[in-house]
């Protein structure tokens, strides 16, 4: 048991903390303060490690003990944006002016703040940028299934309406990335179907996009139940060699979209590490994908070779030059953004290392890869695509193995909406004094942007203009 302080202590203590505490907080903060500290002081030196947590939980700029939010959403229930206050004094590196902007909730147990009548300050949210309580992309979550990867969930998110799927034996990824072209070109969903044939799941999704005819590239179990379904089944491809099967997908696109361009990969190495992204690049362009270069040969049109490990072998093209998936990935996703066909405004991004990225093919749009678990340079590197190519208007991300933390997400919704929290700087408590919002800065969307990025303002790579063509006849 702690000994009792003397009462006469106790005042002297109450005095230095008040007027210490008075010394580094504005008003708004100082007289909630004290109306807790003589409760605390005389509570004993168990509360003392209460009062350095909530002075830890101030930031730059910020007078009070409120807590940042962990994401930039405010729509829990009883949640309403309040105003902000401005804070200009090195808080942000890039010399902008930070904003401090209140999430408040009905009847929450903290200070009013600069909250609606009724709310009080449930956690606060902070920007060098844009004002941090608008979202102008939409990101929408993805989530992995055991047995189907993305596919459902991409279809289900992309494709409302089709007459027509592509089909594949999900057990055979490399059938999957020679496919997915063939949907890309038709504008079809991909599906990926199991040992078992179609499940009561695939074929529920197929009646609700309308599809009556299904086109099967490789070998694919149990097509007696499309027909059962009344579902016509026409079978692309024949045999298994993945050259041969490459070369059929390939006149069957040829004849769709009449294209003289292909894309090709090796079944080693990073060519083959970045396969499914190859193939989806070949996707958005319907442009038939070949595996090794004696398929590429057969056909004779111009080629991308993806990775170091095809062979040139007479046929002429360019070749990718990233020497990792990660950053692969982000050069074909610049290389499809380039194209007049793609929209650089729709992206996808997930976890590296799995095969199952390929069911994002459905989605038709460019998809980058991240590291397990954190956004990684994809922080920086969606802050520039924003500026080559104008704001943003979604993001498709993952939900499952290696999704985002919580953390990460909150720098995926800042860096596709210009937040800039990576200028943030200075420590708790820095930046007094503030700067209260004007009243006609306090609705959403009006506060000041000093700092913030003027989104297309740089001139976009001229890789599909220098090639003359977009490879559609």
């Amino acid at each position: 048991m702690s000994t009792p302080v003397p009462p006469s202590k106790v005042d002297d203590l109450t005095e230095w903390l008040s007027r210490w505490t008075a010394a580094r907080s504005t008003r708004r903060s100082f007289l909630h303060r004290m109306g807790q500290l003589a409760v605390l002081v005389a509570a004993g030196p168990s509360i003392a490690g209460l009062l350095i947590r909530q002075a830890q939980a101030r930031v730059c700029g910020q007078s009070g003990v409120t807590p940042k939010c962990d994401t930039f959403d405010c729509v829990g229930p009883g949640d309403v944006w309040g105003w902000c206050w401005y804070a200009s004094d090195g808080c942000c590196r890039n010399d902008g002016l930070k904003k401090i902007c209140d999430c408040c909730t009905y009847d929450y147990p903290n200070v009013h703040g600069y909250c609606p009548s009724g709310t009080n300050v449930r956690c606060i949210v902070e920007s060098c940028g844009n004002d941090p309580r608008v979202q102008t992309v939409s990101l929408q979550a993805l989530t992995w299934a055991a047995g189907v990867g993305y596919h459902h969930a991409a279809i289900r998110s992309a494709h409302p309406l089709a007459n027509r799927a592509v089909v594949a034996d999900d057990r055979d990824r490399w059938i999957q990335y020679l496919a997915a072209p063939l949907a890309g070109a038709l504008g079809a969903p991909l599906l990926g179907i199991g040992a078992d044939g179609p499940t009561a799941d695939d074929l529920t999704l197929l009646a609700d996009l309308g599809v009556s005819e299904v086109l099967a590239v490789g070998p694919v179990v149990g097509t007696a139940s499309f027909t059962s379904a009344s579902i016509a089944v026409d079978q692309v491809t024949t045999g298994s060699d993945l050259g041969t099967l490459s070369q059929q997908v390939a006149d069957r696109i040829i004849k769709i979209n009449d294209i003289d361009r292909t894309v090709t990969v090796a079944t080693t190495g990073l060519s083959a590490e970045g396969a499914p992204l190859a193939a989806i690049f070949a996707a958005l362009g319907g442009f038939p994908l070949m595996i090794g270069s004696t398929a590429t040969a057969a056909v004779g049109s111009p080629t991308i070779y993806v990775g170091p490990e095809p062979a040139d072998v007479a046929v002429s093209g360019t070749r990718t030059t990233a020497g990792s998936l990660i950053d692969l990935s982000i050069e074909l996703a610049e290389l499809a953004a380039g194209a007049p066909h793609v929209s650089p405004a729709r992206l996808a991004i997930a976890p590296a290392g799995s095969s199952d990225v390929i069911g994002l093919a459905n989605l038709g749009v460019p998809v980058v890869l991240h590291p397990l678990d954190r956004l990684g340079d994809l922080e920086s590197w969606l802050q520039e695509h924003s500026l080559r190519w104008g704001e943003l208007e979604s993001v498709h991300y993952t939900t499952g193995p290696g999704q985002l933390t919580t953390e990460e997400y909150w720098k995926l919704q800042a860096s596709v909406n210009g937040y800039r929290v990576d200028q943030l700087q200075g420590v708790a408590g820095q930046g007094l004094p503030v700067i209260r919002q004007p009243v006609a800065e306090r609705p959403l969307g009006l506060a000041r942007t000093d700092g913030a990025y003027n989104w297309g303002s740089t001139t976009p790579p001229n890789y599909w203009t220098s090639q003359g063509q977009t490879f559609r006849r």
